[in-house]
C-alpha cells in the first residue's frame, strides 16, 4: 500500500530538517549568498555616489533626499509584490528574475541623461532589489536543516550587509578615478548570477509539497540529503494550485500581534539602516572629513554591522530571538545618542561601529531571520515580503527627513537623536510582542501559533 500524501510529506520534511549540511546544500547556499551580497552592494551605492550625483546635477539637500528615497519606493513595491508572487508560483524563477532585473537597470543608470531619468531607473532597480530580499530568505529557511536555519539566514543577512562597506571601499578607488557612473557599471555583474540561478537552483521542497508535487519534492530531497530511504510519492492526481500568499493570513487573529510588531520594527530598522548609509558620508564630509576619508570611515562603521550579523546566528540559537532583538535595538539606540555628542575621530568610529554592530547587525539580521520563519509555508514569502516592504517605508521616509534636517542647518546631534529614538522604540516592541521560535521547525512554529494539532504546512494543497 503506497504511503499517504501526508505521510510522504512528513517523511520528506523530516529528512530535510534533520539532514546533515551536505555539499549540495553548500552549493545552493553559496549561489544565493552571492546574489544577496550583490543586492546589498547595489542598494548601498547611494551613499557612495550621492556626493557625485549632487555635484553633477547641482542638487539641493531636499532633492538629494528624494533621490535616495526613490530607490526605497521601488523596493517597497518589489518586496510587497514578490512575496505574494513567490508563494503562488514558486521560489526559484522569481528569485532568479529579481537579480536579473536589478542588474539590467544598473546598466540603464549608467547612461541616464538627466537627474529625472536617474531617479526613474533607480526606482525601477529598487523593484528588483526589494523583490530579491522578499524571496531569498524564505528560500534559505525552507531548504536548510532546521538546526542551521537561524545561523544561515543571519549569515545571509551578513553577506547582504557586507555590500555596504564593500560599496564604500570600491567607491574609494573607483569614484575619484572614473566618476560615480562607474559604480553602476560594476553593478551590472549580477546578471550573470541571475542566469546561473535560473539554470541550477532547485525549487523549494516545501513549496512543492504545498502544490502536492510529491514526486518532484522527493527527487530534490534524495539529491540533497544523505542517508535515509528515499520516499516514493504516490501516483495520482496533481492538485490545482492553492490560493496561498495572502496578506489576510498575516493579519489573522493568531498572527496579528506578531505581524504589527514585525512591521513596526522593520520601519525602525529600515530608517536606521538606510538613513545612516545614505547620509553618513555626506554628514562626515560636512564635519570636515574629506570625501575619501568619509568613505573609509563609513566602511569601518558599517563593517561592524557585518560582525554583528555573523554573531547573531549563534546568539539566537542559544538565547532566542526575543532577547537578541530587544537588547540589540535598545543598545544601538543608546550608542547613537552617545555618538551624537562627539566629533572626535576615534570616538566617532568606535561609537558608530557599536551602534551599527547592535542595530543593523545583531537586531537587523535577527529580525529578518524571525520574519522568514514565523509564517506558514503558503504565506512565508508574502510575510517576509511585507516585512521587507515596511523596512523600505523606513528607508523611504528617513533619507528625506534627514535631507530636511541638514537643509535647516540643525544641530548634528539631532541627526543622531532621531536614530537613537527609533532604535529604542523598536527594542521595546521586540520585548513585548515577539513569538519565540528558537528550537522549532517552521511547521512546529505554525502549529503552536495557530493551536492546530497538525502542522498546516504538512497538509498538501487541495483543489
Amino acid at each position: 500500500m503506497p504511503p499517504s500524501p501526508a505521510t510522504s510529506s512528513h517523511s520528506l520534511l523530516s529528512r530535510l530538517d534533520e539532514s546533515a549540511f551536505t555539499a549540495r546544500h553548500l552549493r545552493i547556499y553559496v549561489t544565493v549568498l552571492i546574489g544577496h551580497f550583490l543586492c546589498g552592494f547595489v542598494i548601498n551605492l547611494t551613499g557612495v555616489i550621492l556626493p557625485g550625483v549632487i555635484k553633477t546635477f547641482h542638487l539641493t539637500s531636499e532633492s538629494a533626499g528624494v533621490f535616495s528615497s526613490a530607490l526605497f519606493a521601488g523596493m517597497l513595491v518589489g518586496a510587497a509584490v514578490a512575496g505574494t508572487v513567490s508563494d503562488r508560483f514558486g521560489r526559484k524563477v522569481p528569485l532568479s528574475i529579481t537579480v536579473i532585473v536589478y542588474a539590467v537597470f544598473s546598466l540603464a543608470a549608467v547612461f541616464a541623461p538627466s537627474f529625472g531619468a536617474l531617479v526613474a531607473f533607480r526606482a525601477l532597480q529598487g523593484i528588483g532589489l526589494g523583490a530579491e530580499i522578499a524571496v531569498v530568505l524564505p528560500y534559505i529557511a525552507e531548504f536548510v536543516p532546521s538546526r542551521h536555519r537561524g545561523p544561515l539566514v543571519t549569515a545571509a543577512t551578513a553577506a547582504w550587509l557586507i555590500g555596504l562597506p564593500t560599496a564604500a571601499a570600491v567607491g574609494t578607488a573607483v569614484v575619484p578615478a572614473f566618476g560615480w557612473r562607474a559604480m553602476f557599471v560594476i553593478a551590472t555583474v549580477p546578471v550573470v548570477v541571475g542566469v546561473f540561478m535560473l539554470a541550477t537552483l532547485p525549487e523549494s521542497v516545501r513549496y512543492l509539497l504545498r502544490r502536492d508535487r510529491l514526486a518532484d519534492a522527493a527527487a530534490i530531497v534524495s539529491g540533497l540529503c544523505r542517508g535515509g530511504n528515499p520516499t516514493e510519492a504516490p501516483a495520482g492526481r496533481q492538485a490545482a494550485p492553492e490560493s496561498g500568499g495572502t496578506v489576510r493570513t498575516l493579519v489573522a487573529r493568531h498572527y496579528l500581534r506578531y505581524t504589527i510588531a514585525i512591521w513596526f520594527m522593520e520601519v525602525c530598522a529600515g530608517a536606521f539602516l538606510y538613513g545612516l548609509s545614505s547620509w553618513l558620508p555626506s554628514v562626515l564630509e560636512d564635519q570636515g572629513v574629506d570625501l575619501l576619508k568619509s568613505f573609509g570611515y563609513t566602511a569601518i562603521i558599517t563593517a561592524a554591522g557585518v560582525v554583528g550579523a555573523i554573531l547573531a546566528g549563534q546568539l539566537i540559537n542559544r538565547i532566542g530571538r526575543r532577547v537578541v532583538l530587544g537588547g540589540a535595538f535598545v543598545l544601538s539606540g543608546l550608542f547613537c545618542l552617545a555618538w551624537g555628542t562627539t566629533s572626535a575621530t576615534g570616538a566617532v568610529i568606535v561609537l558608530g561601529s557599536l551602534a551599527t554592530f547592535f542595530g543593523s547587525g545583531l537586531a537587523g539580521s535577527t529580525l529578518f531571520a524571525y520574519a522568514s520563519e514565523l509564517y506558514p509555508t503558503a504565506s512565508r514569502a508574502t510575510g517576509l515580503g511585507w516585512a521587507a516592504a515596511w523596512q523600505k517605508v523606513g528607508g523611504l521616509i528617513m533619507p528625506v527627513l534627514v535631507g530636511f534636517i541638514l537643509a535647516a542647518h540643525a544641530s548634528q546631534f539631532l541627526f543622531f537623536l532621531v536614530f537613537g529614538i527609533i532604535s529604542i522604540l523598536a527594542g521595546i516592541a521586540a520585548l513585548v510582542a515577539t513569538f519565540e521560535t528558537r528550537g522549532r521547525t517552521v511547521e512546529q512554529i505554525t502549529s503552536e501559533i495557530t493551536g492546530e494539532g497538525a502542522p498546516a504546512a504538512l497538509t498538501p494543497a487541495r483543489s
